[in-house]
Order: C-alpha cells, then structure tokens, then sequence
C-alpha cells in the first residue's frame, strides 16, 4: 500500500478555529463586568450563559443526529464542543485586544465550557448507557469472538526484523502496526509519548502513558505525573526488535519527506489521530486477527492483552488486576469490552 501525504491543513479543525475566533472577542467584551452581568450580560452584552446554549443549538444544527427523538446521542457534536472547550483553554494573552484581562476572560472560558458540557450531559449520559448495554452483549458467552494471532505475529516479526537488518523497503504503516500488537500501546504513544527500555527479552519499560497522563501518583516522597512514570510491560515479540522499531519510526533521515513519523511528546495528541488515524486503520484491515469489520489500531490493545493473559497464564479472578496493570488504564468499562474476545486453541501468542 502506498504511503499517503497529508495536507497540512488536515491537522486543523475549521470549524473549532471559526468558534474561537467569533467567541474570544465576546469574552473579552465581558471581562470588565461583575460577575453576574457576564453570565446574563448587559449594554446589549450576551453573557456566557446565553452563549453557551447557543453554542449548544449551533453544534447540534452543525453535526446532527438521524435518530429518533430520545435516542440521540449527538457524539459527534459533543466531541467537537469538547475540542471547542480545549481550544479555549490554550487562548493566550497574546490573542486579545486587552491582554490585561487575560483571567477575566479565562474565568469566562471555564463557565462557559461548564456551561456547554452540561447541556449535553443528558445525551453523554445515554451514549455511556449504550456503550454499556452493546458491551455486556457483545461480552455474553453466545458473542465471544475467537481470535487468532499467529498469522499477523509472524508477518510482525517478519517486518521488524527486516528493518532491524537494514531493509529500506519497509513501510512504516506496517511497523506502527506491528509496535501496536506487540506492545498494546495506543496510536497517539506509539507517535508521540512512549518511550520503550529492554528489560529482558520479552519485556520492556514503558513511559508515555497518555490516558490520565496528568494525574499525579506518590513515588517515594514526590508526587510523579503518570506520563512520566516508568511502567515494565510484556511483549509479544522480542524486546529489541519492538525498541528498534519505535526509535526507527521517530527518525526523519528513514522517509523520503524527511518528516518522522513521531510528533514531539509535548504536541497535541488530536494531531497524531488527524495525521495518521484513517492510514494506520485501514493498513490494519490486512492484519486478519479479528472480523473484517472490526480491524482497527485500537483492536490490538484487545488483541496483545488477550494473548499476554494465555502467556502470562492469567486466571480468570486475576484478569481485571492483570489488565489495569499491563494496559496502565483502570476503566473497567473499557477492559470488559476486551473479554469478548478469546484466543483461539494452538493460536501463536508470542515469538
């Protein structure tokens, strides 16, 4: 498969960037205000909170939802408004007029997100109330998948080792994928935070944890922000060949274009899925481990915690402890997703 060459303008969002521009100047026009006359306005002022319901109409006209009234869920529009509240935020001084009433304007800025996230909160609700209910089905035992990893860990190997010995043909679409099997990290850690140190063969420490990642936790007398932390994980390929692949992936002088395929790991993560997430799912419609229809980046995660558990020889009790451990993320809701999925008998799991 070709490589494809994005424009730069895809690592945009216009409608975000039109919002921001149309709301920062209403912002700072309400910044000199007492508090309640910002969020209810004055001298012909809208205030934030009037804004914020209009905001909300204009998301839901912008991105609708074909479902019938009182299933709709307007994912897409709550996923803009959330980029919206992100962009927000990172307005600095430098974009107002007045850059004296910066925290004026970024107190205006917190209640008006407030403001926007509740107002979808009732759909947020119903979406998690439908994740939930297709979850607990697809988990039954009559919809357990089998999956089998063998053809797609010997065609990873293959492809790492091939680079590790000096082959410039490979494509780099390919080692993404195999990284993503063999470790279970995410798409924007494998091209943008994670760091990977050989511990022993088939075992690495990992740093980059991006869910979560400015949570702090305890370590000694410090308190460590969780991106920062050093995690040992398992492998399913050995651990210089996955090492090799990451630091080859982040190394401008290996592509034609001389642009790596690894952003800085202080960048937003919404540009590594802008940049990569259509190539890299559709490259992983060749890696044939799950359905058809279900091949995507994220499904290695299912796919590497699965196959550790029959390596690692994980009882059932101990599955939840082990998954949080390994995949460094404690939301249940997303591991019991995981269990529909079971590794076929005489399946390959490591190599």
């Amino acid at each position: 498969m070709s490589r494809l060459l994005l424009a730069a303008d895809e690592l945009t969002n216009s409608y975000i960037d039109e919002r921001v521009k149309l709301l920062i100047p209403q912002f700072e026009a309400l910044a000199p205000y007492k508090i309640t006359d910002r969020k209810k306005g004055k001298d012909g002022l809208t205030g934030w909170e009037q804004l914020a319901s209009q905001e909300v109409r204009f998301l839901k006209t912008t991105y609708p939802d074909g479902k019938a009234e009182g299933e709709k869920t307007y994912s897409t529009a709550y996923r803009q408004s959330q980029a919206l509240k992100k962009a927000l935020k990172a307005v600095t001084a430098d974009k107002l007029q007045d850059p004296i009433v910066i925290n004026q304007v970024q107190t205006i800025i917190k209640n008006f997100s407030l403001a926007v996230t509740f107002l979808f909160s009732e759909y947020k609700a119903l979406s998690n109330e439908n994740y939930k209910d297709k979850v607990d089905e697809r988990s039954s035992e009559e919809n357990r998948i089998e999956i089998d990893l063998t053809n797609s860990l010997k065609y990873s190997h293959s492809i790492l080792t091939a680079l590790k010995s000096g082959d410039k043909e490979i494509n780099w679409l390919d080692v993404s994928c195999a990284i993503a099997l063999a470790t279970g990290r995410r798409m924007a850690e494998v091209h943008l935070s994670a760091t990977f140190k050989k511990i022993d063969t088939y075992s690495v420490e990992f740093t980059g944890q991006l869910k979560g990642k400015s949570r702090k936790v305890k370590v000694a007398d410090k308190a460590v922000k969780l991106q920062d932390m050093a995690f040992v994980i398992p492998t399913l390929l050995p651990a210089d060949l996955v090492c090799f692949g990451l630091d080859w992936l982040g190394n401008p002088n290996n592509f034609p274009d001389r642009n790596s395929k690894r952003f800085d790991k202080d960048d937003d993560i919404e540009r590594v899925n802008k940049r990569f997430s259509k190539t890299l799912n559709l490259q992983c419609k060749e890696w044939d481990i799950f359905p058809e229809d279900e091949r995507t980046y994220h499904k290695f995660r299912a796919a590497y915690l699965r196959a550790s558990c029959i390596t690692d020889n994980v009882k059932d009790q101990d599955f939840m402890k082990y998954a949080k451990k390994i995949l460094i993320d404690n939301d249940e809701k997303t591991i019991n997703s995981y269990i529909r999925y079971e590794i076929k008998p005489g399946t390959l799991t490591r190599i």
